[in-house]
């Protein structure tokens, strides 16, 4: 797991990933209050082709932002608690609209089928 946590104005990049919308490597999240859920989102870009969670971005492409080091505890806790094995990710941090937008980069894995633990465990 790498953490690069760099703050960054609301550049060329951020905007055309949210132009891109959500698609089949990259979904929205205004929050995380769950890790179980995130963990069924990052399980699915791992056993797929990899993929991108934008944390503090509406499903409309709206900035609302996110208190970073809460979720990024949270986006842990889902890959290494809640997945099995553990899935490994990548996080940016971008100001955008002086709020803070947590990209987390899930990579495809090399072969391995993770799962995701879910309420009944």
């Amino acid at each position: 797991m790498c953490n690069e946590s760099v703050d960054l104005t609301m550049n060329s990049k951020l905007i055309k990933m949210i132009a891109e919308g959500e698609h089949q490597r990259q979904d929205f999240k205004f929050c995380i209050n769950d890790s179980r859920k995130i963990a069924r989102s990052m399980v699915a870009f791992a056993n797929t082709d990899g993929g991108r969670l934008l944390l503090g971005i509406k499903d409309n492409g709206s900035v609302v932002g996110v208190q970073s080091d809460e979720e990024y505890y949270m986006t842990e806790a889902a890959a290494k608690l809640y997945s099995k094995p553990p899935v490994i990710f990548q996080t940016q941090q971008w100001l955008a609209e002086g709020k803070t937008v947590l990209e987390i980069n899930i990579l495809k894995s090399a072969g391995i089928l993770h799962s995701a633990q879910n309420e009944d465990g």
